[in-house]
Order: structure tokens, then sequence, then C-alpha cells
């Protein structure tokens, strides 16, 4: 699990987003989604304090605050729901979603930069992402379906999306602590696994700076494909069981 976390880490510190449904996939192997889906958040939170002195200066402040609107208004829902499913059935709705998610982002392709966007559809794209953040730590793909669609250009687009999960991993989290769905055991585990995490990331950040010749949103989609998918089918086999 070390490894994994250290790998999503380097996703995260290169493309700016993948870190979440990435390390949510792997400890959903081990762990019921009640633990999973908050240790994920709160590792996502701290392992993007590093990128937001940078991402502060692109942040496209219309687009985004209108996303994280969206996003804050839908975190209250994703948190009472993750609350009361049961964890047999949260584990199917975590791989459906990122099997779905890991599709659209193969099959999307990026729009050429425009030079007026209005933000149109932001606001939704921001519930629609705060809700699958919360509920599944699958925020990432409605995320950047809708930013690459935006028009917004690379080093905005990949600003403006470690912002809005700053703020939705901060403020998802406050939701579980108020519901009482977040404790020890979540500090507990997250600790194990911050070093490797925090060392994927500024692995991934070294990426970023000096090298630019890997597809990483074609990679990130094959790999939540067939997670997503082993997913799904050791959910259904426990149900049957």
């Amino acid at each position: 699990m070390w490894i994994w976390a250290a790998f999503a880490g380097v996703v995260r510190g290169y493309s700016g987003f993948g870190f979440a449904m990435l390390l949510a996939l792997g400890l959903l192997a081990t762990h019921p989604p009640a633990v999973a889906i908050p240790v994920t958040l709160l590792l996502d939170l701290i392992c993007s304090v590093s990128l937001w002195q940078g991402a502060a200066r692109h942040f496209h402040r219309r687009i985004g605050a209108l996303l994280i609107v969206g996003m804050l208004l839908a975190i209250p829902l994703g948190s009472l729901l993750l609350s009361r499913i049961p964890s047999s059935w949260m584990a199917l709705v975590v791989g459906l979603l990122c099997l779905v998610g890991g599709g659209l982002v193969l099959l999307q392709a990026p729009q050429a930069e425009a030079p007026n966007m209005t933000g149109r559809l932001a606001l939704p794209a921001g519930f629609v992402a705060g809700l699958a953040m919360s509920l599944a730590s699958a925020g990432g793909p409605p995320l950047m379906l809708y930013l690459l669609r935006s028009g917004l250009p690379a080093v905005r687009l990949r600003a403006t999306a470690i912002v809005f999960f700053a703020v939705c991993s901060g403020w998802a989290l406050l939701g579980l602590w108020w519901m009482g769905s977040f404790g020890s055991e979540h500090l507990q585990l997250a600790a194990v696994l911050l070093l490797p995490a925090l060392a994927g990331n500024l692995a991934g950040q070294w990426l970023h700076r000096h090298w630019h010749g890997f597809p990483l949103r074609n990679g990130i989609g094959v790999l939540l494909v067939l997670m997503s998918g082993w997913i799904l089918l050791t959910s259904l086999a426990r149900l049957n069981a």
C-alpha cells in the first residue's frame, strides 16, 4: 500500500488531479469505504499543500469560484449519504463512478483554448464533482471533463483543479467529522501512508517541471478503467457470497 500511495502522489504532483481516486481504489482492496474515503481525502489535502502557492498564481477566478460554490452545495449531501449507505454497496458506487469517469476521460478530447471563457455549466459541474468526491473520492473525472472543454490553457486548468480539490477535500472532511464519520482510526492509517504520498507528490512536481512527454490523461484513464472494473467484480462477488 505504501508503493500505491507513492504512485498516486506522483500522478497528483504531475497532473494536479488523480490522487484521491487512485488511492481510494487501492485502499478499497483492504479497507471499507467508510475508512478508505476519509483517509484519502485527508491525504489529498495534505499532499496538495506544496502545490498551493503555484496554483494560486494561475487559478481562474471566475470559473474556479463557480466550481467551488457548486461543490460546497454538494458536500453536505455526499457526507450524509456516505454515513448512511452500507459499505458493501458503497464499494459498488465507487467502482461504477470510477469506471464511467475513466472511460469518459479517455473519450474526451481537450478543447482548443478560448479567449472568452464565461464559466457556463461550471456551477453544475462543481456540484457533480463535489458529490462524487465526498461519496467516492471520484471528483476528478467530472471536474476534468468540464475543464478539458472550458478552453482554459493547460497551466490554468491544472491550477484550477488543484485549488478546487484542496477546498473540496477540506470541506468534505469537515462534513465527515461533523457527522461523526472521522476519527482516530482514519488518522492512524493516514499517518502510515503520509510519507510515501508526500514523496510521490514531490517526485511528480519535479516531473511536471522537467518532462512533458507522457500522455498522462490517457494513462490515468486506462488505469482507472482497469482498477474500477476489478473493484466492481470483487464487490459483486462479496455480495453474492
